[in-house]
């Protein structure tokens, strides 16, 4: 049987799960990879080497798998997307500039959860930078605190980090979808943790009291951008990486000339 052992990321961003082999996963350990991800938001597992088959199953222990609408997945596991960056290609990666939760920009049935497994892996390059809402939550002054326990974000999939989206769509042939609009709370509680929900890369605005705040929603991206929330986490062929869109943002890190190529699902 399995022996998890947690140790915690740099900056106490997630969790890095140890002796943990999930080519013989059992369902009674499942539950336990669960209650980890909701309380460190995300969890890193190394040198997994997945079949598509393998992968798709670990995601369905963690909850419902949906499509992601901007992507295609592969032929026999639609649920699985292919995110490649090629040589050649110059522009931002996709994901890349800003830090981001996954479709804020949905007024409901957002997908709680993205997972990605590192397929190819360029050396030195393609880190995953994390900021965890839980410990931005926290260190912000109690005043803010106050001042925003009812506020509202506009998210929209036209914001600032919709520019690498569209690169991705046009070389995958799938055709933009309409802009989508949402309003959510900026502060969600998990597990009984305050954490901030802002998507610099989708927030469009925040309104408080029915006015629009662009001081506050300045202040409260550059907080979560602080390095004393970030963990950039380096990747290896093989690793497995979950995390919550409540809690947690992301972004891309810079790739040059060199090949990368990940393989994501989306879960409910």
């Amino acid at each position: 049987m399995n022996n998890i052992r947690v140790s915690p990321g740099k900056n106490n961003v997630g969790a890095y799960l140890n002796e943990l082999n999930l080519n013989k996963l059992r369902q009674a350990e499942t539950k336990k990879i669960k209650d980890i991800l909701d309380t460190y938001g995300v969890i890193f597992i190394k040198k997994q080497n997945l079949s598509s088959e393998k992968y798709q199953n670990f995601a369905k222990s963690i909850g419902e798998l949906v499509e992601y609408p901007r992507l295609k997945g592969l032929k026999d596991y639609p649920f699985i997307n292919v995110l490649e960056r090629k040589p050649t290609d110059k522009s931002i990666a996709f994901g890349g500039s800003y830090l981001h939760q996954d479709t804020s920009y949905l007024a409901k049935d957002r997908p709680r959860y993205t997972m990605l497994m590192g397929i190819e892996i360029p050396n030195g390059q393609g880190n995953t930078i994390f900021s965890s809402g839980f410990n931005a939550y926290k260190k912000l002054p109690n005043n803010i605190k106050e001042n925003i326990k009812d506020a509202m974000g506009i998210f929209s999939s036209a914001g600032p980090i919709s520019k690498t989206r569209r690169e991705l769509e046009a070389r995958s042939g799938v055709k933009s979808a309409k802009v989508l609009e949402a309003e959510h709370p900026i502060v969600h509680e998990v597990n009984g943790q305050k954490s901030l929900y802002i998507s610099p890369g989708h927030l469009m605005k925040i309104i408080i009291n029915g006015k629009e705040d662009e001081e506050l929603k300045k202040y409260l991206i550059n907080h979560v951008n602080k390095e004393e929330f970030i963990f950039s986490y380096e990747w290896g062929k093989g690793d497995v990486v979950v995390w919550d869109n409540l809690t947690v943002m992301h972004k891309a890190s810079e790739i040059k000339n060199c090949t990368r190529i990940m393989h994501r699902i989306t879960i409910k």
